[in-house]
């Protein structure tokens, strides 16, 4: 930018006090400093000092023109510094929302680890279902799980995992194992934050619609009523493992099961994101990836 030509120059020469100190300060020759404080006065239409011999001084304007300028250069340096610490040294608050028992269970967790390594980083967890409007309510950050976030494109994928579709042993003797997805339009369904179910058919991904007398907004306890034989439930693998290992569910429609729904990392629309928020989304996929929970 043009008006700025010469301006550090100038300070330089005042604060060193010669010409030959500022240009080896500056590691510039001699000539270029005297050229671009010539070029300055001459845009000014003022004269910022006045050059003898022996010593330099500085014109009343001059000396005003500097004190400014210095200030403006000192507190661009400063935030220079700054901005350059906090690249390694992340700093301020950081709000985020995340929804139910993978938020508790799994997301909590890490982001107390990322606390823990960068200590000057305050953090504000809300955990609710409901979307929130991240700009309106000033959140740096939410983590949702969708199978698509296209309509989203200020999102970045954390990692995907299967969704389970499962049933007791109790409730599926008593009224039979649905042989196909149609078929859950039978069944007493479980549901959960959404009243479709998602399925991979035939390459494509199917929406069904599924009623039932439990809902709720939390995985764990969509899997308590499942496990008390209430009826058939679809959530992410991990809610289930413990559950299908020691048999108290089972899995139904395996061979439609859709493999990849993601955890993604949202961001307010039109929001520069912040460094320390970009360094929490990074430390926490590169967790949730080596310790990808099953």
């Amino acid at each position: 930018m043009q008006i700025w030509n010469g301006i550090e120059e100038f300070v330089r020469v005042v604060e060193k006090g010669s010409f030959s100190e500022a240009a080896k300060a500056m590691g510039l020759s001699k000539s270029h400093i005297s050229k671009h404080i010539k070029k300055l006065e001459n845009r000014l239409g003022v004269t910022l000092i006045h050059r003898t011999t022996r010593k330099l001084k500085i014109t009343n304007q001059g000396q005003e023109f500097f004190l400014k300028c210095q200030t403006i250069i000192h507190d661009m340096e400063e935030s220079q510094a700054q901005l350059a610490n906090e690249i390694t040294n992340p700093r301020g608050l950081i709000r985020l929302t995340v929804a139910g028992a993978f938020g508790e269970d799994f997301l909590s967790p890490l982001v107390a680890k990322f606390q823990h390594e960068f200590p000057e980083v305050s953090i504000d967890i809300t955990f609710t279902n409901r979307r929130v409007d991240l700009l309106e309510e000033q959140f740096d950050l939410a983590i949702r799980s969708s199978i698509d976030m296209s309509a989203t494109p200020n999102g970045e994928r954390l990692f995907s995992h299967p969704l389970v579709t499962a049933a007791s042993p109790d409730y599926l003797s008593k009224h039979g194992t649905p042989p196909n997805i149609n078929n859950l339009k039978l069944h007493n369904c479980l549901c959960g934050t959404l009243p479709r179910w998602r399925f991979q058919v035939g390459g494509n991904i199917r929406e069904v619609t599924v009623t039932g007398n439990w809902h709720a907004n939390n995985g764990r306890a969509l899997v308590h009523a499942a496990k008390v034989g209430l009826g058939i439930i679809q959530v992410p693998n991990f809610y289930v493992t413990e559950a299908l290992s020691n048999g108290d569910l089972t899995e139904i429609l395996a061979p439609a099961r859709v493999e990849n729904n993601s955890f993604w990392a949202i961001y307010p629309k039109s929001h520069h994101v912040p460094r320390k928020t970009q360094m929490l989304v990074d430390f926490i996929r590169n967790n949730l990836n080596q310790n990808h929970p099953h």
